[in-house]
């Protein structure tokens, strides 16, 4: 019995140190507990902000095969948005896109090489080359978004990346359009059929070069009917370099409409008109210039995979305020070119294509402007080929 008590207070001394020991068991167990929860917690937060972003990429081929090539010392096509480079197989674009689209924020990065991004950053502008889009926004109120930095400019249907067209090739009149804006943007939407916005900052352009003084677009897209859409376009500003003692101020207007009577036929045209000041021929320079260029287009989607389309194109600046001076039959003027283009394009699946379209341009007589300065006429067939996802 003594011996029982002994061992009895013997085993109590040893209580203290077990309750510890159980007690620092449990404390690891506890804390894995929370990281595990803390880990989960970043991973949603993680997941969650990936769900909001978009991944995509662009790659572009094509051969130009010119016809009646009379000598051709150039391999460059005059006036080309894209597709420059002819008799050779070329890359026009290989571009990777990132946008992130929130409920109060969003933003757009687009990194792009090739022979079309080379061909239209003016020598001053080298280094955006590469860079098509590069922008971020916020939705301030409702439906009312602020958006800054590199944008492209809404004024024209057509676009550099032939993805985005019926027909690889671009027109004259889109090689002589504006360009991007390095500035800022206020976009509104009012319904679903009417939406507004104003763009402010540097013009970065072939036709107009880059210089300090700001410019502007107003763009209003409206849908009246779901098989047809109006868009107006504009451009404003002082296209004279800063040191310049004369302003050349330029309101350039855009008109686009788009109709779809049928499903698979869909018929656009566009015209652009323009003014400048201070940029009328001699003999008086101080009178107002103007251009007038469009083009009509018709798109026919036989099946799912293979569609037709064919386009008549001109161009008008009689004061070469865009286009410059050329001398042709004792007189001066600016450029005044006409064309069509007709075009074939498969699809073996969406998000891919193969086209294939004949070209005829021709610019008033005397101009000289295509095959090294021999020809008033222009032929070629396209060939391009490139897939987006």
């Amino acid at each position: 019995m003594i011996v029982f008590d002994q061992l009895k207070l013997h085993s109590l001394k040893f209580l203290p140190v077990l309750f510890f020991i159980l007690l620092s068991a449990q404390q690891p167990l506890c804390g894995q507990n929370q990281a595990d929860t803390l880990t989960d917690k970043v991973k949603d937060q993680i997941f969650k902000k990936l769900k909001n972003f978009t991944f995509g990429f662009y790659i572009d081929t094509y051969y130009n095969l010119t016809l009646g090539n009379r000598g051709d010392t150039s391999n460059i096509i005059p006036f080309s948005s894209n597709c420059p480079v002819q008799d050779q197989i070329r890359m026009n674009h290989a571009a990777i896109e990132l946008y992130y689209n929130a409920d109060r924020i969003r933003s757009k990065l687009i990194i792009q090489y090739g022979d079309a991004p080379n061909l239209l950053s003016t020598p001053d502008a080298q280094f955006i080359k590469n860079l098509r889009q590069a922008n971020f926004g916020f939705r301030i109120y409702k439906k009312l978004w602020l958006d800054f930095g590199y944008f492209l400019n809404p004024v024209g249907f057509e676009s550099s990346w032939a993805v985005l067209n019926k027909l690889s090739t671009v027109t004259t009149g889109g090689y002589f359009e504006p360009g991007n804006l390095l500035g800022a943007k206020v976009t509104y939407t009012f319904n679903d059929k009417l939406t507004a916005g104003v763009m402010f900052g540097n013009p970065y352009s072939l036709a107009y070069g880059k210089n300090t003084h700001s410019a502007g677009v107003v763009f209003i897209n409206y849908t009246p009917l779901r098989n047809l859409s109006i868009t107006y376009n504009n451009f404003f500003g002082n296209q004279a370099l800063i040191d310049d003692e004369i302003d050349n101020n330029i309101l350039y207007n855009n008109l686009i409409v788009n109709y779809n009577p049928i499903t698979p036929l869909t018929v656009t045209g566009e015209l652009d008109f323009a003014w400048q000041t201070n940029s009328h021929l001699p003999p008086d320079t101080t009178k107002l210039a103007t251009m007038f260029s469009g083009f009509i287009q018709v798109n026919y989607k036989f099946l799912k995979y293979l569609s037709i389309t064919g386009r008549y194109e001109f161009f008008n600046d009689p004061d070469g305020f865009l286009s410059g001076p050329y001398y042709y039959n004792g007189k001066v003027r600016g450029l005044k070119i006409n064309g069509f283009t007709a075009g074939v394009e498969f699809r073996p699946i969406e998000f891919a294509y193969f086209r294939v379209e004949y070209r005829f341009l021709e610019a008033a007589k005397g101009n000289y402007i295509f095959y090294s300065n021999t020809s008033d006429l222009f032929q070629a067939l396209t060939f391009t080929t490139g897939v987006r996802f």
